[in-house]
């Protein structure tokens, strides 16, 4: 048994943060010692924890059981579900970057509030909806990139993916409800990013896997910092790729986001 910090908008956090990119956080912790203690995480990793609200509530928690080749979660949402949305809209106005990423940790109106504040100060936002529980279409009006991995690309379509044709498939289910830019993971098999005719597939990078538990995370804070670089959609998803490679060489999550130095040599085949 292993206790860690983590959760899903933390450990993109710590990815975009530990590649160079100047991170924020907008979250809510309880007061008890795992909020403190996923605050001090937060800072030891360079992520601004400012704007980090803390509620009179549980800490959010995961309970997380691995097996040699997957893992499953388990979630107490806690604190998560106590954010406001008029604290976290003021948050969004006080620091407006480049890229807004958000999560189904939190409440869907946070989510959709967030992402019309992000687009009127023109911002890129990134949907990762994950724990995965619904799609509501009218927030699609505001998302630049949808991310989706396997199950949640089968929950929201009925089509799980284990390759280019599949994901076709699902993108124009999700294109008929609005979504404009679908990037989908698929683990070893990679990633294919759809937008109207353009398709680009990116292979997955070859590592001798301990813990894939952080690599979705990864992946999403390196798509974000790639695009606050200004690399073109390609680029970024081959960042972002590398980025949730270099997290299956080592057991935990933030402890083992990589650097953009540790991703150059994911990306050059450098063991």
């Amino acid at each position: 048994f292993h206790f860690l910090q983590g959760g899903k908008g933390a450990n993109q956090a710590v990815s975009s943060a530990t590649l160079g990119a100047k991170t924020l956080i907008i979250a809510s912790v309880g007061d008890d010692i795992f909020g403190k203690e996923a605050v001090e995480s937060l800072k030891d990793n360079a992520v601004d924890t400012s704007k980090v609200m803390v509620v009179h509530a549980d800490t959010g928690m995961a309970f997380i059981t691995r097996t040699n080749r997957d893992n499953r979660i388990i979630l107490h949402e806690g604190a998560n579900h106590h954010m406001q949305v008029s604290k976290a809209l003021e948050a969004i106005d006080g620091v407006a970057g480049d890229v807004l990423i958000c999560q189904y940790e939190i409440p869907f109106d946070i989510v959709l509030e967030g992402f019309i504040k992000a687009k009127q100060l023109g911002m890129i936002t990134i949907l990762n909806p994950a724990p995965a529980r619904y799609l509501d279409k009218t927030i699609f009006e505001f998302v630049d990139y949808l991310v989706l991995n396997q199950t949640e690309c089968e929950l929201f379509t009925g089509i799980y993916p284990t390759h280019k044709d599949d994901v076709i498939k699902a993108s124009q289910r999700l294109f008929d409800q609005g979504v404009s830019k679908l990037i989908v993971t698929m683990g070893s098999k990679g990633a294919v990013y759809i937008a109207n005719e353009h398709l680009i597939e990116v292979s997955a990078y070859k590592v001798k896997t301990k813990d894939t538990t952080g690599a979705g995370d990864a992946f999403v804070g390196g798509l974000a910092y790639g695009l606050v670089k200004h690399q073109n959609i390609e680029s970024s998803i081959k960042i972002a790729s590398a980025a949730g490679a270099f997290a299956c060489l080592h057991e935990g999550v933030e402890h083992a986001m990589g650097t953009i130095e540790d991703i150059n040599k994911i990306m050059e085949g450098i063991k």
